[in-house]
């Protein structure tokens, strides 16, 4: 059974991101799933995802103020009779089917992750002659089972875990077993690929959607949310800036919101507690 994981941590993003997110995993992989958001909020889901405690992370998360969250995902039994696990962030945008990424992340035991973007002027190289910047943690599959010293070792002792990355998502990426990285086709960076660099934003006004990539990240600043509004006027960074909404990712954004309704309208039920947690 594959299980796909995201994390709702805190207030930084509302059941709305969790629930879009499930309606794009639905529409873009065939083969059963089971959907688990690990939370310590599980008010707001639709009744079709089950939710299980976001294991916690004592120390770390007292003196980095929780942003090692990700670890808690590798705790021992949480995800028990699951043969994949894949973890994705709440801020991606899923365009084209899921499968290819699956069926790439079990042909071949491991961590796969995604390889975090060098600036675009380096793609005018091949990515193996490109600086090797480290792991992007929105996209990580793995045998559950298979990794979890990346939880026990940081919290045996967590000064160690300081003294080797600075957070979550440099320690999965330095300290997995068996590490890859994702092709690089399977995903791309909203800010650095979908939007023109100032100043050719001011005539190339569009983001552009991207053609065969399944998922577009949108790390940092805009997040799906905000540009999927409306009546957003401007968005974006001073040298990445963008405007009015984005009509590739409001339709994303517009279908998951009415499957949600569509959802909640058919079943009284609450969001289902998985079989297997630890809580925090």
């Amino acid at each position: 059974m594959l299980a796909v994981i995201c994390i709702k941590w805190g207030e930084a993003y509302p059941s709305e991101d969790v629930n879009v997110l499930y309606q794009g995993v639905r529409d873009h992989l065939s083969e059963p799933f089971r959907f688990i958001c690990l939370t310590d909020r599980a008010d707001g889901l639709r009744p079709e995802i089950e939710t299980a405690d976001l294991p916690g992370t004592g120390a770390l998360a007292l003196r980095w103020r929780g942003c090692w969250p990700k670890l808690g995902m590798f705790a021992p039994g949480l995800f028990a009779g699951i043969d994949l696990a894949l973890y994705l962030d709440l801020d991606v945008v899923i365009l084209r089917p899921l499968d290819p990424i699956v069926a790439h992340a079990r042909a071949t035991p491991g961590l796969h992750i995604l390889r975090e973007w060098n600036p675009n002027i380096w793609e005018l190289l091949p990515v193996s002659l490109r600086p090797d910047r480290g792991a992007q943690s929105s996209m990580v599959a793995w045998r559950p089972g298979e990794q979890e010293h990346l939880y026990l070792d940081a919290m045996a002792d967590p000064e160690a875990a300081y003294a080797l990355a600075k957070n979550d998502q440099v320690y999965i990426g330095v300290r997995a077993q068996g590490r890859h990285y994702f092709p690089e086709g399977f995903a791309v960076s909203f800010r650095r690929h979908c939007v023109p660099h100032w100043p050719l934003n001011y005539l190339f006004r569009r983001a552009i959607k991207p053609r065969r990539v399944p998922l577009v990240v949108f790390h940092g600043v805009p997040k799906p949310s905000e540009v999927a509004r409306a009546d957003v006027k401007a968005w974006g960074t001073r040298t990445r800036p963008g405007y009015g909404p984005v009509d590739w990712v409001r339709a994303y954004w517009e279908r998951g919101l009415r499957g949600t309704r569509e959802a909640n309208a058919g079943a009284d039920a609450q969001p289902r507690r998985a079989t297997s947690h630890i809580a925090s």
